[in-house]
Formats: structure tokens, C-alpha cells, sequence
């Protein structure tokens, strides 16, 4: 355990020298993958050493195997911004001695949007869709009463009009529970690394004519940039202290600020649990984005209600109000379930 410990405390030294830059902010792609799901850990705050179940999916998937249910399944709502909807659904099973298997789904609503051109800015007349979704699967293992491990594989797909992306980012993450103390729990988590996704389709075609050629007027394919997936790190530590859970974590970005994310809940009686969370980003050590600020920095409310002892089922209902800046805040409603 002494050599596990050595060799993430390395990790977690050399993984903040390396990804602690702002230098290549705003440059990712697929970002909804930074997009949070669900609503009982709120903005985060020591999630990723204390989230359980279908939530760790996003948080940390070595929470995943912590479950006490044989069977799993979580169904949340986002009202994200621009009026865009976010929804997630998952299901989770325990394999015995192999660990606990999950797929989830994550799907963005968009909405209609008029097509305009160089020629056209006004509108083609033409209305595209936009769809972006994330298809996961998750395994996670308990190696000791206070280790779990687990990965997360997710296959990111795009398009709009007549373009489309297809990526793979994996999570890969580990959480400790008592350790040096009782009551303080530790969780590790790399997030989205994996290939550069790129666009193809055929309405990267452009009618042109070609420079110094007798070539006729024709259509010639533009080649997209291949863009990283937005890689980040996140440290998580969580404690108990009078009743009430506290958690801090902080999130090293690589295309983006780092940030700081703490978090408090009570439990009130087994019955319903009141949480309060808080999210602060650093400053961008580009000097062309020091005008930046992230829009979910903030104060964020919440709570959940056991139902179990209403209606003799294993539920539960998680409710979330998070800032969104000039966007107004995010309401999230997610709906847990337990065999």
C-alpha cells in the first residue's frame, strides 16, 4: 500500500507540472464531455474520492464498483445553456468477482438551426440539426475494502448538416477510503485522453476553381484540423467532520483554467441530504484569454430525497441550481433507482 501511495503522490506532482497551462486554452474539442450529468455531487467538490455508483461514471469510475445495489439505473435532465438539454441515462450490474459493469448515454438537444453562407448570410431556406451525443461503458473493481480502480470508455459522435466526427476518450481512476485516517477518503482520476478527433463528410466539399490550372469549375474537399479531447487530471480529497461531508478537488485543465471545486452535504435523519458546492477557475496564463471567466464559476445548491421509506422502493431524487453566468443557472433533476 506504501508503494501504491508513493507512486500516485509522483504521479499527481509530475501531472500538475505537465498540465498546469493555460497556454493552450479554448483549443479542445468535444467538450460536452466536461459537461456534469448528474445532480447529487453538484460542481464537484471531492467527488472524485467519494462518488458511487452511476454518478462516478463521471466523476471517477473506480466509485462504480462502491455500489451496495446488485443492479443500478439513473436517469438526469440539464437544462444547459442556449437552451440546450442535456440528458443522461445509465444501468450498472455487479459481476461478481469480475467487478461491476455500467453503459450510460449522454445526448445534447440542440435544436433547429437556419443554414447561412458567405453568398447566403441572410439563409439558405435549408434547416440542419445538430446532434452530439456520448455512448459509455464503464467497468470498475474493488481491489481491497478501502481500493477501487475502474475505466470508463466513451465513444464521442458529432454532426451537423453534412459533417460528423466520431472520437474514443477513456477515464481512467482510482479512490482510497480511510486512508491515514478514518474518515478521509482519496480519489485520482484521468479524464478524456485518447486520439485527436477530426471532421469528414461531404459538406467539407467547396465549388471552386483551382489556381494556374484549366481545371473547370468543380467541388474540391477541404481537410478539417484534428483537434485533442480536453484532457484534465483531478485530485480529490473528501472528510467528515461533525456530520457534515466535506470535499475538495482540483481539476488540472489542459486546454483550459485550472480550478478548485469544494463541496459540503448533511444528511438529515437517512431521510434527504442538503448539499452546497462552490467552484472557483484560475487565471489563464495566456495573455490573450485573461479576459476569461468561467461562466459555472460560483455558488451551487442542492439536495436529495430518499423515497424509500414513502414508497418502499429504492429510489431516489437529486436536485441541482448551478450558476451559468450571463447564461442565467442550470437546473438539474436526475432520478436514481436500486434492486
Amino acid at each position: 500500500m506504501k508503494k501504491i501511495i508513493t507512486t500516485t503522490l509522483a504521479v499527481i506532482v509530475l501531472s500538475s507540472i505537465v498540465l498546469g497551462q493555460g497556454s493552450r486554452m479554448g483549443s479542445a474539442s468535444s467538450t460536452q464531455l466536461q459537461v456534469v450529468p448528474g445532480a447529487r455531487y453538484l460542481a464537484g467538490g471531492g467527488a472524485a474520492a467519494t462518488a458511487v455508483g452511476l454518478d462516478a461514471t463521471f466523476w471517477n469510475p473506480a466509485g462504480l464498483a462502491r455500489s451496495e445495489n446488485s443492479i443500478d439505473a439513473i436517469f438526469s435532465n440539464r437544462e444547459y445553456i442556449a437552451g440546450i438539454t442535456n440528458n443522461f441515462f445509465g444501468v450498472s450490474t455487479d459481476l461478481g468477482g469480475l467487478g461491476r459493469f455500467a453503459l450510460t448515454a449522454r445526448t445534447f438537444d440542440v435544436g433547429d438551426i437556419n443554414e447561412t453562407t458567405v453568398y447566403q448570410p441572410d439563409g439558405t431556406g435549408q434547416v440542419f440539426t445538430p446532434s452530439f451525443s456520448i455512448l459509455g461503458a464503464s467497468v470498475s473493481k474493488n481491489l481491497s475494502d478501502n481500493t477501487s480502480v475502474g475505466i470508463n470508455a466513451n465513444l464521442i459522435r458529432e454532426s451537423f448538416g453534412r459533417v460528423s466526427a466520431t472520437g474514443l476518450a477513456f477515464d481512467l481512476g482510482v479512490q482510497y477510503s480511510g486512508l491515514f485516517l478514518d474518515d478521509l477518503d482519496v480519489g485520482f482520476v484521468l479524464k478524456n485522453f485518447g486520439q485527436p478527433v477530426k471532421y469528414t463528410g461531404e459538406g467539407l466539399g467547396v465549388l471552386a476553381t483551382a489556381v494556374d490550372s484549366d481545371r473547370p469549375l468543380e467541388y474540391y474537399k477541404i481537410d478539417a484540423a484534428a483537434f485533442d479531447l480536453p484532457f484534465s487530471f483531478d485530485m480529490a480529497v473528501a472528510y467528515s467532520l461533525a456530520g457534515v461531508d466535506l470535499g475538495l478537488t482540483y481539476t488540472s485543465n489542459y486546454y483550459a483554467t485550472d480550478e478548485i471545486r469544494f463541496g459540503a452535504s448533511y444528511d438529515v435523519a437517512g431521510m434527504a441530504t442538503v448539499s452546497l458546492g462552490y467552484q472557483q477557475s484560475g487565471v489563464a496564463q495566456d495573455s490573450d484569454v485573461d479576459w476569461y471567466e468561467n461562466p459555472f464559476d460560483g455558488v451551487s445548491f442542492g439536495g436529495s430525497l430518499n423515497l424509500q421509506k414513502l414508497i418502499g422502493m429504492n429510489m431516489s431524487v437529486d436536485y441541482a441550481l448551478m450558476p451559468a453566468g450571463v447564461f442565467g443557472n442550470n437546473q438539474v433533476i436526475a432520478l436514481r433507482m436500486g434492486l
